[in-house]
């Protein structure tokens, strides 16, 4: 089909191919991938051209719960995995975490705009029926154990609040959640004093709390006095803002890595974890480290609705390797292991903190994005790269230098 064709259409209706030249004819570079990728990735978005591809690192071994696991970790910064793989050889020296996951559903909500009167009283006692028929409609769900579990209601004027807790199983549960309740939506439009559905829809706030949990010998971590250190660095986290922050973004480095791997929304775990550091009206670190018993003690709760089947997550052969190295894994532990590589990339900020200073070692591992970017044979970077290390300039001109100096040794 040719392009003058394919302008008839909407872009969205073409076919990657269409789009892909389209955008070459404009002066856009864009890069080779095969057609048989292009096709499958075409299946999963919108208006698909390409990809944009992550590095898949792995922690080796992660003990949690007394279990082995191997996680897999997408993301673009060398020193997230080396973080995480540094704390979970301690972690592992002292038995792993204890971790938990309590997965009691996804809350949607629905509201209602409802006529003077309207009995709040009376509705409510209807809400057996309505649970009773939506896990009729919604059978396949409750087969593998989940389900509509509890409707809740509030009213404020003229609008009625429900809260409706969704239990997915082992997926993530947005899209089915949210056929759930656009179908109680148009039940309840149907009963008198009701007037229109205004919205019926998931909310992100925080549910499905995942708690991890590690006690660390003093000797582990470097002596009493570094333990002391993190211990202090974690209390001022929990009443300085500046410090949580950065805090918290060091925590989700580790679970975002995970959620990614795996081809869970990140997205929401983010935004119910911004509430979840918020709930006691002051935004607060989501992790706390105590010495405790002359051991140094840490803890971290998180939101995490996750899943291991649905959406897109059987589709993605990227993703399904990253399944293939956490073996047979359920939702619950899953976000067990994120929750524990959370706490393992915080813990290594902290450490980093109280001993040497965090940019050591992080430019150490950045150097190598210097090089990549250099127009050099593989030896010649990896001797630019062995120099930058060596002489902790981690700088583009310092790249540049030593490959002028490299170069004029060869002659």
């Amino acid at each position: 089909m040719k392009l003058e064709e394919s302008s008839k259409k909407k872009f969205y209706q073409w076919l990657p191919e269409e789009r892909r030249a389209f955008l070459t004819e404009k002066g856009i570079k864009l890069s080779e991938i095969e057609s048989e990728t292009l096709e499958r990735l075409d299946k999963l978005s919108e208006n698909v051209i390409g990809q944009v591809r992550l590095p898949l690192g792995v922690l080796p071994k992660l003990i949690v719960n007394g279990k082995d696991y191997q996680v897999p970790m997408a993301v673009e910064e060398p020193s997230v995995v080396a973080a995480a793989n540094h704390a979970a050889k301690i972690f592992n020296q002292n038995g792993g975490a204890v971790a938990d996951s309590r997965r009691n559903g996804i809350y949607g909500q629905i509201v209602l705009e409802v006529t003077d009167n309207f009995d709040l009283t009376k509705f409510t006692t209807e809400f057996p029926q309505l649970i009773s028929l939506a896990n009729k409609k919604f059978v396949s769900l409750v087969k593998h154990g989940g389900g509509v579990r509890k409707i809740e209601a509030s009213q404020k004027e003229n609008l009625v609040f429900l809260r409706v807790l969704v239990d997915p199983a082992e997926a993530m549960g947005a899209n089915k959640t949210n056929a759930i309740l656009e179908f109680l939506g148009n039940e309840l439009e149907k009963q008198p004093d009701i007037e229109q559905t205004l919205y019926a829809i998931l909310s992100n706030y925080p549910t499905q709390l995942t708690s991890a949990k590690v006690s660390l010998s003093i000797d582990s971590v470097g002596g009493l006095k570094v333990a002391k250190k993190i211990a202090l660095l974690s209390k001022i986290g929990q009443t300085d803002i500046y410090r949580a922050v950065t805090n918290n973004k060091g925590i989700m480095n580790g679970i975002d890595s995970v959620l990614v791997a795996t081809g869970n929304d990140y997205r929401g775990v983010e935004a119910a974890t911004a509430v979840w550091a918020n709930k006691n009206g002051a935004y607060t670190s989501l992790s706390k480290w105590k010495i405790e018993e002359d051991r140094l003690v840490g803890t971290v709760t998180v939101p995490l609705a996750i899943g291991v089947v649905g959406g897109s997550i059987k589709a993605r052969r990227d993703v399904q390797q990253s399944f293939s190295l956490l073996g047979n894994i359920s939702a619950k532990q899953l976000a067990e292991v994120i929750a524990t590589t959370g706490l393992a990339n915080n813990f290594s900020a902290l450490l980093a903190i109280s001993t040497k200073g965090i940019q050591a070692g992080h430019m150490k591992l950045q150097a190598r994005n210097l090089v990549a970017t250099l127009k050099a044979s593989e030896g010649e970077k990896a001797i630019v790269l062995k120099k930058l290390q060596e002489s902790k300039k981690y700088t583009q001109e310092a790249a540049f230098e030593f490959l002028s100096e490299i170069r004029k040794d060869q002659k």
